[in-house]
């Protein structure tokens, strides 16, 4: 069962950001450093002021779809100051990340298509630079 973690602002020089949902599993399905891993990543454009509503949709319903398709990792939502939502998850193979847009983007549409302002992309690929604490 994944770990829901509360809400986390964070402030750079220059954006301020809000990270709405993340997800972590167990300790032991962490990758070793050197270990290939993937991302999938989806953009949509939210409707000014639906930010909560959009934590509780994906809190209760894109987590359960993500974190269930084989070789997930890790899932994270950032929500930036002009409505930008971008959701990143994380998979040990490709397969999986390619997946996960695939059901993502189905339950995008069913799901949060009246808070956004169009339809959300999505795109899959290796993480060429990555490291763990």
């Amino acid at each position: 069962m994944p770990l829901i973690l509360p809400a986390e602002e964070h402030q750079t020089e220059r954006k301020q950001f809000r990270i709405i949902a993340t997800v972590a599993i167990s300790p032991s399905c962490q990758p070793v450093k050197e270990d290939p891993v993937y991302a999938a990543i989806r953009h949509g454009k939210a409707k000014t002021g639906t930010a909560e509503e959009l934590t509780r949709r994906i809190k209760e319903g894109a987590i359960p779809i993500i974190s269930d398709v084989p070789g997930f990792m890790a899932y994270y939502v950032v929500y930036a100051p002009d409505d930008t939502v971008t959701a990143i998850s994380i998979f040990n193979d490709y397969a999986g990340a390619e997946e996960s847009n695939r059901r993502a983007l189905k339950w995008i549409e069913q799901n949060l298509a009246p808070l956004l302002t169009g339809p959300a992309t999505a795109l899959a690929g290796p993480v060429i630079v990555h490291t763990l604490a």
